[in-house]
């Protein structure tokens, strides 16, 4: 019986193979959709919006604010992080003020002396701010130094771009609309 079952399954799937089979004889009868061919070769952007929140802290009852924004593009980044893979600029107060940046898929990766990224507010000079790691040596996260700095470049910007290192990809760049931030 498992024969016969086996034997039966095989034929439907040769039977299904070969009838979906669709030979051309020339090169008129193809047909390609150049609309389509368009849209699959644009790298899809986001003009994403500031997002606030807030929550308790459960052993202090106290309130957390954040604040934020997702990167306009997706990070182009080889196998295994490939895929839409965004950053996520995040600021957090509590008692203090935290600013962080992380992303989906990869790892960042400055090195031993090299913990700074490089960022450009609208049209002003690029800035290298330190960065400090997590606690938790979590690799797709990292804590921005010198927080009072950035938010007061964050504040005036409408544009914000990020140039951080990543393992085996080099540096990359996220681009931030960050106009209409409100802190």
């Amino acid at each position: 019986m498992k024969n016969k079952v086996l034997q039966f399954i095989a034929s439907f799937s040769t039977l299904l193979l070969f009838s979906c089979q669709k030979t051309v004889s020339s090169y008129d009868e193809i047909a390609v959709d150049s609309v389509a061919v368009v849209v699959d070769s644009v790298v899809p952007t986001i003009n994403n919006k500031w997002e606030y929140h807030e929550s308790t802290d459960k052993m202090t009852s106290k309130s957390i604010k954040f604040a934020q924004i997702i990167s306009n593009e997706s990070l182009n980044l080889e196998f295994p992080y490939d895929g839409n893979n965004y950053g996520h600029l995040t600021l957090r107060k509590n008692d203090h003020m935290n600013i962080y940046l992380s992303i989906d898929k990869g790892q960042i990766s400055g090195g031993y002396d090299n913990n700074f990224i490089t960022v450009r507010f609208d049209d002003e000079k690029p800035i290298k701010f330190s960065y400090s790691e997590p606690q938790d040596s979590s690799s797709d996260l990292i804590f921005i130094d010198n927080e009072v700095k950035f938010l007061s470049k964050l504040k005036k910007s409408k544009k914000t771009l990020v140039s951080l290192p990543l393992y085996r990809e080099g540096n990359q760049i996220l681009e931030f609309n960050t106009v209409d931030f409100k802190w």
